[in-house]
This record gives C-alpha cells, sequence and structure tokens, in this order.
C-alpha cells in the first residue's frame, strides 16, 4: 500500500501515570521528528478538560509498522500510561493491521479535493 493514513484518537492519562505519559513523550517525540521521514505528521492537543487529541499522519501503512516498531519502548510507556477514548482512522489499511491494532473505526477514501 502507498496511500497516506490519518490515525486519530482521545485518550486521558491515568491516575498517577503522569510520569509514564511523560516517558513515552521524551522517548517517542525526538525519535520521530529525528529519524522517520516517513512519519509525516504527529500533533498532540490537549483539551481543557483535560483529555488528549491526536493527530499522526504517515505515509503509507508500512510507515505506521515501522514507526511502532522504532519506538516500541515509548509505545509501551503511551500503552500503560493513557485510557483509549476513540481512534479512528482515515485511508486503506489491511486486515492484518486490523487485526493486530484493533482498530477502532476505519473511514475509507470516498471523495476528496487534493492541492
Amino acid at each position: 500500500m502507498s496511500n497516506v493514513i490519518d490515525a486519530l484518537f482521545s485518550y486521558r492519562i491515568k491516575p498517577g501515570m503522569e510520569n509514564r505519559f511523560q516517558s513515552y513523550l521524551d522517548k517517542v517525540l525526538p525519535v520521530t521528528e529525528a529519524e522517520e521521514p516517513y512519519v509525516l505528521g504527529y500533533e498532540i492537543f490537549q483539551g481543557d478538560d483535560g483529555t488528549y487529541y491526536q493527530h499522526e499522519r504517515y505515509e503509507s501503512e508500512d510507515a505506521i509498522w515501522k514507526h511502532m516498531e522504532v519506538t516500541a519502548s515509548g509505545q509501551e510507556d503511551f500503552a500503560a500510561s493513557t485510557e483509549m477514548i476513540s481512534v479512528s482512522l482515515l485511508g486503506e489499511l489491511s486486515q492484518r493491521f486490523r487485526d493486530t491494532y484493533g482498530v477502532g473505526v476505519l473511514y475509507l477514501p470516498f471523495r476528496q479535493v487534493v492541492r
């Protein structure tokens, strides 16, 4: 596959897990920025209610697999420190990916204007 994939998810930090969440940020963000050109975007927003919303953009499904491998230690910190509220993925993903990551809602391309 060679289509762009957007991952959109919201979550909360589990009580008492703020340091573990910070560890995720400290491990993943520098590596993503410096060493992963196939990660096209990685944005984290904090809501005024204490929830977080994250938007990640990848050049392909293969890029997501690579990102998860390269940042595995940080991903463990993320999984341990957060409670997922919602997950949506935009783009075409293999059944293997869906089975591995338990995709919430998958939105397939319908119509678009690209500039």
